[in-house]
């Protein structure tokens, strides 16, 4: 096992004479000192990187699922932009596939883009199936959906926050996680009113 004395003298980078400028003499033992502070800053740190860090899944409480590579639009513009196409639509069935839901949705109205046809097929992570965890959308209800055209010409949500929103009472809600509301202009060409939130 590598001594930490050793280490501390690896890592000490004084000289032998050590330099004095402005005619004041440098104290060895400040350096030396700073040497074993890097040296036990090093060690800690090779240990952390091989045994993990305490709680992180070795000998302590379970390590933390990894979380979900999906982005998160902190501008309405940079949300909308993410879309391909924006339906106000009405959700007329849905069926499970390898932990997806694929939702065929009746356009409404458009916000943006051209939809290819007056009934759409979106797909999104199925509610509780996978990380992130889908919506939970009602079937027989109206929804904005903001939809990336993927590879395979198919439709996905930009994503799993904020790639929906209610419709109420004439106004697009945004969900629990999602604090961004939609432009005024995309609102009018769905038929819908923005919702001015007070506090």
């Amino acid at each position: 096992m590598i001594r930490v004395k050793s280490l501390m003298q690896q890592a000490n980078p004084v000289p032998a004479e050590p330099v004095r400028p402005s005619g004041r003499r440098i104290s060895r033992r400040g350096l030396a000192l700073s040497g074993a502070a890097v040296a036990v800053a090093a060690v800690v740190v090779t240990l952390v990187t091989v045994f993990g860090s305490p709680g992180g899944g070795s000998g302590g409480r379970p390590a933390e699922p990894p979380a979900a590579d999906e982005p998160y639009y902190m501008t309405t513009g940079d949300l909308e932009r993410s879309a391909d196409v924006i339906v106000r639509a009405r959700l007329v069935a849905t069926r499970e596939a390898d932990g997806e839901t694929i939702a065929t949705v009746s356009v409404v109205a458009t916000g943006k883009g051209k939809p290819p046809g007056r009934t759409i097929h979106a797909s999104y992570p199925s509610p509780g199936a996978a990380l992130p965890s889908g919506p939970e959308l009602t079937v027989r209800h109206e929804y904005v959906l903001l939809l990336a055209r993927m590879d395979d010409g198919k439709y996905a949500l930009v994503n799993t926050t904020q790639g929906y929103y209610g419709i109420e009472a004439g106004h697009a809600k945004a969900g629990p996680d999602n604090d961004v509301a939609l432009s005024d202009g995309v609102l009018k060409a769905l038929g819908l009113t923005p919702l001015r939130l007070t506090r």
